[in-house]
Formats: C-alpha cells, structure tokens, sequence
C-alpha cells in the first residue's frame, strides 16, 4: 500500500502529523478507518476517524465518548489476539483511535467470506474467546 503523505479527507493535517495517510480501509455511519505509517518508524497502522458533527447529528456524542474512555484503557494492553490501541486523539472536530494494523482483516468478515468453517478451523477460533475474555477480566475491566 502507497502512503502518499497527505491528509485528503478532512483537512487532518495537524492532528495525523506524524502519519502519513494511506487508503481507506473501511467506512461506516460515523467516520471511516484508513491505512497509515508512522513517519518516523515506517509502522503501519489503521487509524479510526470518527467525526464529531455526525455523532451529533445522531445523539451518539455520548457513546462514543464512553467508548473512547474504554478504549484509552486498553493502551496499555497487549494480547496477541486483540487488537493493540497506540493512541487517542482528540480535536473539536473529529476523534481518532490509532490502533493496529491487521493486513488480513476482520475475522467476521473472514467467516463470512468463507461462508462454512470447517470444525477444525472454527474449534481453533473459538477456544481461544474464552481466553480473551479471561485476559479482559484480567486488566482494570474485571468485577
């Protein structure tokens, strides 16, 4: 994937500085999440650009803002199997969650592609939530 340097879709530049922005990856109701690589290090990363005045629109400001709370937790969590969250950053306008790349995608989105797991495969996948859920419940997030 070609990093072209730039910030095109939205004016960024300020606050992604320190990336340079690649194509989007994804987008959804609230903003879209695109490949980036950290100028300085060259690591990929994907950054979640969640814009504010939808959320607004929407009454889901509230939300999200819980979430960010949530997601700034796990910064400092490391797990092979969830996703790594490096930074939050926060502007008036937009909310950004620098987190890890993953150049093979979702794993619902996997399933669906493959449409049938064999049992192996599925038997594989699913041993491991029970332990994610341990390491979860591990961290500040246990009762």
């Amino acid at each position: 994937v070609k990093m072209d340097g730039n910030t095109r879709g939205g004016g960024h530049s300020e606050a992604l500085k320190s990336y340079n922005l690649g194509k989007t990856l994804g987008a959804g109701t609230f903003g879209k999440v695109m490949i980036a690589e950290h100028k300085l290090t060259g690591h990929k990363v994907a950054i979640k650009i969640l814009n504010r005045r939808k959320m607004k629109t929407m009454v889901m400001e509230e939300k999200a803002n819980r979430e960010i709370k949530i997601l700034r937790l796990f910064i400092d969590f490391i797990h092979p199997h969830i996703i790594r969250i490096y930074e939050v950053i926060e502007t008036p306008m937009d909310i950004f969650v620098v987190m890890e790349y993953c150049p093979n995608g979702e794993l619902l989105d996997y399933i669906v592609e493959k449409r049938r797991l064999q049992e192996d495969e599925a038997r594989r996948i699913f041993q491991q939530v029970p332990f994610l859920l341990l390491a979860c419940r591990n961290t500040r997030f246990g009762n």
